[in-house]
């Protein structure tokens, strides 16, 4: 840092930043990574964070609620019980009937099935609210440094127009002198 006519220079070198999350190297002038899009800054990525801790069942979790989530689930689910249903009401007659009608087999497996699902959902939605709490926090904490630096840019730019100010009282005071002292 130096100063120069009482204004302080902060001297920037110039380097390659590199991407928290990937590593990557981009060009001085880049605000977001060119090689994973994410944002480049001396921050905390939340999602890289939640899934560094994340164990192998609450993986399985997630990917079995997101594919809870999709239509496939429907018709993955429609398929299998039209099947269960023809098999056991003797439509296909190359399967022999395993669950006869009122297929108490298939509403034990379904109610396991529900078990299961339930289990799988409330820990998903469990990081989901976890994932929520930590990008709130990062909130507001930018917000708390944002307003801090806003403050401490107001104090800088009342002390500017203040020395401004006083220049200006200076110099009229010198023609005024000057403007004196020819008369």
């Amino acid at each position: 840092m130096s100063v120069k006519n009482g204004v302080s220079e902060t001297l920037h070198v110039h380097e390659d930043p590199l991407c928290p999350a990937c590593g990557g190297s981009n060009k001085p002038e880049s605000v977001f990574c060119a090689h994973c899009d994410k944002a480049l800054g001396p921050f905390r990525y939340v999602r890289e964070e939640l899934a560094a801790g994340t164990s192998r069942f609450e993986a399985l979790a997630d990917s079995v609620t997101e594919f809870i989530g999709r239509p496939h689930f429907f018709i993955v689910h429609s398929v299998w019980f039209l099947l269960w249903i023809a098999a056991n009401a003797g439509i296909v007659m190359t399967v022999r009937q395993f669950d006869a009608y009122p297929y108490n087999l298939l509403s034990i497996l379904l109610a396991v099935e529900a078990i299961f699902i339930t289990g799988f959902v409330l820990i998903s939605q469990n990081r989901q609210q976890a994932l929520i709490e930590k990008t709130a926090e990062l909130d507001y904490e930018v917000n708390v440094r944002a307003y801090r630096e806003i403050q401490e840019l107001k104090a800088m730019t009342h002390e500017v127009l203040s020395r401004l100010e006083n220049m200006e009282k200076a110099a009229g005071n010198r023609q005024r002198e000057e403007g004196n002292k020819g008369i």
